[in-house]
């Protein structure tokens, strides 16, 4: 079941070349130092059957981590939908430290000690669902979160029984329940104890496969509502770049706090445990009906459900599992002059990016005198050049150059570069060579293309207007000049 799971998620080639590379078996000489005793996959060097493989690819072991927040609560089938897609992911290398949630426990009025009774109840469930669907779980309630003796504000974490659960082949439940200085038990915000979890993983110097890699929201409604396209759900969010365009329009929308309660408090949560992680870290909002093709394809690809850089045809077909993904992202800067762009950054990301030396004379000389604008990602780590092309008296916005920087790549950077230009070009013209491998990715975000006859170029347009210019289109992109020079022989 586990193994048609994975192939459903339909991974390409690369994708799937990519997560063997992360949760492939590993072949070993010699039996390693295990710095913090997780479990290392057995077996000799060398060649294996693919039964063997297999067998290793799904056995519970190690690769990465994920802090998991379990928000219910849930009906039984829907807590068995998480004890199964915990033990799936479990098998295939992504093992989870969970906490256990529930916004009742927030406006609860019961005694400390009776709130914590209930807790540790609802918390019980989900650990008898990982144990029905195969695997082993432990219950962690009074011994992970502690008072911190510096701030009373702050949570101290004890690692020890979540170590010794992960190194034992269990999934640690954790109940966000704190023990203060003198012993009692005090019920505390679960999204303060994934952020105390997060800094303290992360700082820990014992194995590095314990900073984690996702943080993983599972709840009933699922991802972040879009407020562009109503009825949907972002399927990918760059926390830095829109985290103030979803607090707005959660201000603007009433009815939003009612049907998403937990929404800004886990956006929240979210932009402050990625704060702290490497940007190869990402999160995933989640809804069970969703569950467990979701994660698990998210896990394989290590991308969106439904990419956000294609083209809006019917609402109803896009990111029909309601599911969101989130990075911690990156900083967009539009320049509109030649003279306030780091033309040395630029060459290197360019070079680097399309493997090629760039005419800097011919091309950034003729930038000076048709540049409509460039979208510069971070520090160089993705580019986008846009001219302004006149035929007939009429100005047509063309991309010149779309480039990510290798070190970049596989952050989502792609998608939100190409989104960001759409928005503020929304029709637009491309060309793109006849074998350019890159040529699928483009045929499913243009509106429309033409390969011009006795040329090597296919054209391609966005926005529902481009036909309209095929003629003024196609004369652009013949007439374009090389930007790189000719390489070597």
């Amino acid at each position: 079941e586990l193994l048609v799971n994975l192939m459903d998620t339909g991974p390409s080639k690369r994708e799937l070349q990519h997560f063997l590379k992360r949760f492939g078996p590993e072949v070993k000489t010699q039996k390693p130092i295990l710095l913090s005793g997780f479990e290392e996959i057995k077996g000799a060097p060398g060649v294996k059957s693919p039964k063997e493989y297999v067998k290793e690819l799904l056995a519970p072991t190690y690769h990465q981590l994920a802090l998991t927040k379990i928000e219910g609560p849930f009906d039984k089938n829907d807590w068995q939908k998480v004890g199964n897609t915990l033990y799936k992911l479990q098998k295939l290398g992504l093992s989870s430290i969970v906490i256990s949630d529930n916004p009742c426990w927030r406006t609860d009025k019961s005694s400390p000690s009776e709130l914590a009774k209930r807790m540790f109840s609802e918390s019980m469930t989900l650990v008898e669902s990982i144990e029905q669907a195969g695997g082993r779980a432990r219950l962690i309630y009074n011994s992970a979160l502690e008072r911190s003796a510096n701030s009373a504000a702050s949570i101290d974490i004890n690692l020890d029984f979540i170590i010794s659960a992960l190194n034992n082949n269990q999934i640690p439940i954790v109940v966000p329940i704190l023990t203060e200085h003198d012993g009692q038990l005090v019920p505390v915000d679960a999204n303060e104890a994934v952020i105390a979890l997060t800094q303290r993983l992360k700082n820990q110097a014992l194995d590095p496969k314990l900073v984690p890699s996702k943080i993983v929201i599972i709840n009933k409604e699922g991802g972040i509502p879009n407020h562009n396209l109503p009825g949907t759900a972002h399927s990918l969010v760059n926390v830095q770049e829109e985290f103030s365009d979803i607090e707005s329009a959660f201000s603007k929308n009433a009815d939003w706090n009612k049907s998403y309660p937990s929404t800004m408090e886990d956006l929240t949560m979210v932009r402050d445990c990625l704060d702290q992680l490497p940007t190869s870290s990402s999160a995933i909002i989640v809804p069970t009906t969703s569950l467990p093709s979701a994660l698990i394809a998210n896990l394989v690809t290590d991308k969106p459900l439904y990419s956000s850089s294609l083209p809006v045809t019917h609402h109803t077909q896009i990111n029909q599992a309601k599911t969101t993904v989130l990075r911690h992202g990156i900083k967009i800067n539009n320049y509109s002059h030649v003279s306030d762009l780091n033309l040395n950054r630029l060459t290197e990301l360019l070079e680097a990016s399309f493997q090629k030396k760039v005419d800097t004379d011919a091309f950034y000389g003729r930038l000076e005198h048709v540049l409509a604008g460039a979208i510069i990602a971070g520090d160089y780590e993705g580019a986008v050049i846009m001219t302004n092309e006149t035929v007939n008296n009429a100005q047509h916005a063309y991309l010149d150059k779309f480039a990510i920087a290798p070190s970049s790549q596989g952050i989502g950077l792609t998608d939100i570069l190409w989104k960001r230009m759409c928005d503020g070009y929304p029709e637009l013209l491309w060309r793109s060579r006849k074998d350019n491998g890159v040529n699928k990715w483009y045929f499913e975000r243009s509106n429309g293309y033409l390969r011009l006859p006795n040329t090597n170029w296919v054209l391609f347009w966005h926005g529902n207007n481009g036909y309209k210019y095929v003629q003024d289109y196609s004369k652009i992109a013949t007439r374009i000049p090389a930007s790189f020079l000719p390489q070597k022989i």
